[in-house]
């Protein structure tokens, strides 16, 4: 039977990530699935509601890192300790509702991965963000098409799935970037030859965002020019 790992990078998500994990462990799988959370330099009780939760779900795996290694190094952390034929990850806020992430899984085919998109047809936007966040977002994905020359519409939106060979391709050489590790992910899986598809999802805002705009903002155009120039 095929096997799903779901990663879930947690920092400081001690209000919204007990309902998270308990929708994806009691979603209704079709395939075996490993869901595997990773705690973030947490300053909250996030690890004593993960705890909890697993005390009712032991298949639940968390690690725990004491210092904040950003939600990058969360996700290279996790890709190391998973080993599903599919790998994927979802935030904590549960923006991508397990339903969904499911119906990614459906639609991956032949591809290599399949990402979830806010910006293609089709797409459904329950909940949007601030107009200062989609005008940020806008203008992130005309510097990494311009820039990078990923094709893609939307690198940001939670959910995405890869085949566990494009994973652990690139692992060893992925830049430990904290809001740009989508694309620090897709851009070498994309040089690579692996083939991802984008396709429509539905999403909504979730209050409670971590993201500090000043910071985020020259993080991401900096992790931009290192992927453009490393070799």
């Amino acid at each position: 039977m095929m096997k799903l790992s779901i990663i879930i990078p947690a920092y400081n998500e001690e209000k919204r990530i007990e309902k998270t994990l308990r929708d994806y462990l009691e979603y209704k799988w079709n395939y075996e699935t490993d869901i595997l959370v990773v705690l973030n330099g947490c300053k909250d009780n996030t690890l004593g509601v993960v705890e909890k939760i697993k005390k009712f779900y032991p298949k639940l795996r968390y690690i725990e890192f004491k210092g904040a290694i950003g939600k990058g190094g969360a996700l290279i952390e996790g890709f190391k300790r998973v080993d599903g034929e599919l790998i994927s990850y979802v935030d904590a806020d549960e923006s991508t509702k397990p339903e969904e992430l499911d119906r990614l899984v459906n639609l991956i085919g032949n591809n290599d991965g399949v990402i979830a998109s806010r910006w293609v047809k089709g797409s459904v936007i329950k909940t949007r963000q601030p107009l200062t966040r989609r005008f940020a977002s806008r203008g992130f994905n005309f510097l990494i098409r311009f820039m990078l020359g990923l094709k893609f519409k939307d690198t940001q939106t939670g959910g995405k799935i890869f085949v566990r060979d494009a994973i652990k391709d690139v692992l060893p050489k992925l830049i430990r970037s904290n809001w740009a590790i989508d694309v620090c992910i897709l851009y070498p899986v994309v040089k690579r030859g692996y083939k991802i598809k984008e396709v429509p999802t539905v999403w909504e805002d979730v209050g409670g965002s971590k993201l500090k705009m000043r910071k985020a903002i020259p993080n991401m155009f900096w992790t931009i020019l290192k992927l453009k120039l490393k070799k």
